[in-house]
């Protein structure tokens, strides 16, 4: 790839200045160090400092260690030991005692203060992965913060003080956090070292640990796993994976020739499949961008964070620190934020042109918890929520400009992790066999619903036993029949597997009551989940997560709605993967399946924007050569007149398995009924009986 001169001009003189390193800043360091360690063994040290201190202390254990090549020598026990003097605290039983537990904070320093304190920890051990890679800012900026801090709370005891410390942190380290995370993000090179250790780890289990980042038992299960499978397997995983990504390019319309990177985002343990995707990608003439994922509190705040990572080690602490932007922001910070991202995207204008979009995997089975609502956890409301709001509708915007939607393309695929349970080998090869299911026929048996479906004007979806749904979805005209339709026919590209038609509903006159008994969505299983809508718009909704219908409602607002008073519909569909349905119920794991997988066991509503989102005026074809109008519905018609309100940049696809669905009726606008896509839980399409023999089969077997 020619490297034209203005790349050439930056590479010389715009290094990140994270990258530097002065003989200031290393005096810095080894005073703010001193300072903390001398300050925690006083008598009468504040609360936590003490812990902090020690992980500050494994933390510079841990550098001398890679900065002196002992750390390459040791054994995987050695490692794995070092990896836990800095993460143990945050393992679910040391966090119950941990000062980052806002929790255990409250008790001391009260709940208006006790996330402040909490952060401060989350913040120190986000640092590790940087002085893995020898980058030790990140770690003196987080030891200055809780100097200044603990400084604060002994000349002056706990008030507003340390909020403001914690403000002017994030404000004034903004820019240069910002530049750094997108020359990860955007420059080629900066991905060498993660890339060393992908290499490293797919035949060397030890350096899992060389990331700095927490290593989960779900992680090495994995790992081991895959090291005991064939070449074959793992080249098969591969290829799927990559073939969805490059076939995503023909169902989206989109010219190969200017494309020149891809995102890829994977997890920890299938390292073996990582080094063979990337190097399948290269074939393909795209070279991956590979980074780690971050939570420093500046990430969460630019969302800047994706990247490879592993399965949380502790996921009441994940659920208790996903808010901790709403501690920084304000006004300045947002103008902050968005004058730093334009500049680097302006800096990496040329890079944006070249991005195919992003190639995800996903994992799935790991174990569900029942998350506990703290008082000290900050909530989006008021202010804050109106300029959270604002703040993420702007860098959807900004996004669109220099990474527009309709240049860009994904990929997602997903497999279990060994908490699944004991068949995890089993549930592993299902998935396999899901994932590799023969795309040219599942598309020629859709063809035959969306044929029906596109004689309506509007479904209706109805439950069986206790599952209560009654849906009624409107339909857009087709005005040319001929050359137009509804549904998108869904293959084995972009979402993995195969399995889906669908399409997004006009609001108005779509309503009545979506009910699921459970369904896992992105990791949490919701029970008995109900959404009511009235003209395709949310207008009541509950579960029971949680022993108080407040929390619970509470809950749906902060994970679904994503904080917002409603939300559209914006797609629904026919999920006729019934093989991974099957194999959901064979091996009790249905209530895992990760979403991408779910959505394919039955029809689903996705919540929030349409599938088409900010790409709506981009024609799109389905196989047959017809073209897919209903791209849009009346909430994303806003673009042209308020683009603000067009988009609620989120997207929640909650699923109705077959074994929870009567019916699937399609009827003319008079009410009267066409015919039938299922019938208690069975395709009655002529032409799609090939769908109901997982299905029978299953009967069978119980």
């Amino acid at each position: 790839m020619k490297i034209t001169e203005n790349k050439k001009k930056r590479a010389a003189d715009a290094v990140p200045s994270m990258l530097s390193w002065s003989a200031d800043e290393r005096e810095r360091l080894s005073l703010v160090l001193s300072w903390i360690k001398n300050s925690a063994k006083k008598k009468n040290a504040p609360e936590g400092l003490a812990e902090l201190a020690g992980i500050a202390a494994a933390q510079e254990k841990l550098y001398k260690a890679v900065t002196d090549g002992s750390w390459s020598a040791m054994s995987t026990e050695e490692k794995r030991r070092m990896n836990k003097a800095i993460f143990g605290t945050l393992e679910v039983d040391a966090y119950e005692r941990s000062i980052i537990n806002p929790d255990v904070s409250a008790k001391e320093y009260g709940n208006a203060y006790a996330m402040v304190i909490a952060a401060l920890g989350r913040e120190l051990v986000e640092t590790t992965q940087y002085l893995m890679r020898g980058i030790r800012k990140p770690f003196l900026y987080a030891c200055e913060l809780i100097a200044e801090i603990y400084g604060h709370i002994e000349r002056d005891g706990i008030d507003r003080g340390i909020k403001q410390s914690l403000y002017y942190y994030a404000h004034d380290y903004c820019r240069e956090f910002v530049e750094f995370r997108m020359y990860e993000m955007y420059d080629i090179s900066a991905g060498k070292p993660v890339e060393d250790i992908i290499r490293r780890a797919a035949s060397d289990e030890s350096a899992l640990y060389d990331y700095g980042l927490p290593v989960s038992e779900n992680v090495i299960n994995t790992y081991r796993y895959l090291a005991k499978q064939p070449q074959k397997t793992i080249d098969e995983m591969a290829r799927t994976f990559v073939n969805g990504f490059i076939d995503s390019f023909e169902t989206m319309r989109i010219d190969r020739a200017s494309k020149k990177t891809v995102a890829f985002d994977t997890y920890f343990g299938f390292e073996r499949v990582t080094a063979r995707v990337i190097d399948l990608f290269r074939e393909e003439g795209l070279e991956p961008k590979l980074f780690l994922t971050s939570n420093l509190l500046v990430y969460a705040c630019t969302f800047l964070q994706g990247g490879m990572g592993g399965t949380s080690i502790n996921r009441q602490y994940s659920y208790d620190h996903r808010k901790n932007y709403l501690l920084v922001l304000q006004r300045p910070m947002i103008e902050e934020i968005m004058e730093s991202r334009r500049e680097n995207y302006e800096k990496y204008k040329e890079e944006c042109e070249g991005y195919a979009g992003i190639a995800a995997q996903e994992v799935f089975g790991v174990p569900d918890i029942d998350f506990v609502n703290k008082r000290a956890v900050p909530l989006v409301k008021g202010r804050g929520g109106a300029l959270f709001d604002e703040l993420r509708n702007r860098v959807a915007d900004q996004g669109e400009k220099y990474e527009p939607e309709e240049n860009i393309t994904f990929a997602i695929i997903a497999y279990p992790v060994p908490s699944i349970g004991d068949r995890f080998e089993e549930v592993f090869r299902g998935t396999i066999e899901c994932n590799n299911l023969p795309n040219k026929k599942y598309k020629a048996i859709q063809q035959k619903l969306i044929d029906l479906l596109d004689l309506g004007a509007y479904v209706t979806v109805t439950g069986r036993g206790d599952n209560e749904t009654n849906m009624k979805v409107m339909l857009h005209t087709l005005t040319d029949p001929a050359t137009q339709t509804n549904f998108e026919n869904c293959g084995a590209d972009v979402n993995i597997p195969v399995g889906e038609v669908f399409t997004s509903p006009l609001l108005t006159g779509t309503g009545g009551l979506l009910h699921v008994m459970k369904v896992c969505i992105d990791g949490i299983t919701y029970k008995n989940l109900r959404f009511r809508f009235e003209n395709g718009m949310i207008t009541d909704y509950s579960c029971e997560n949680f022993p108080t219908e407040e929390e619970n409602r509470a809950f749906l607002k902060d994970v679904i709605l994503k904080d917002q008073e409603t939300l559209p519909i914006g797609e629904f569909a026919i999920g006729t993967n019934t093989v991974a349905y099957a194999m959901g119920i064979r091996y009790n794991v249905q209530e895992q399946l990760p979403i991408l997988i779910a959505e394919k066991t039955g029809p689903h509503f996705a919540v929030g924007d349409t599938c088409y989102s900010r790409a709506e005026d981009k024609a799109l074809y389905n196989p047959d050569g017809k073209e897919i109008i209903a791209r849009e519905n009346e909430f994303s018609a806003k673009r042209h007149t308020d683009p603000v309100k067009a988009y609620t940049n989120t997207h929640t696809d909650i699923t109705i398995p077959y074994n929870e669905l009567g019916e699937i009726l399609v009827h003319a606008a008079d009410g009267t009924v066409i015919g039938a896509i299922i019938r208690n839980g069975r395709f009655v399409v002529p032409g799609t009986e090939e769908l109901n023999i997982p299905l029978d089969e299953l009967e069978k077997e119980q």
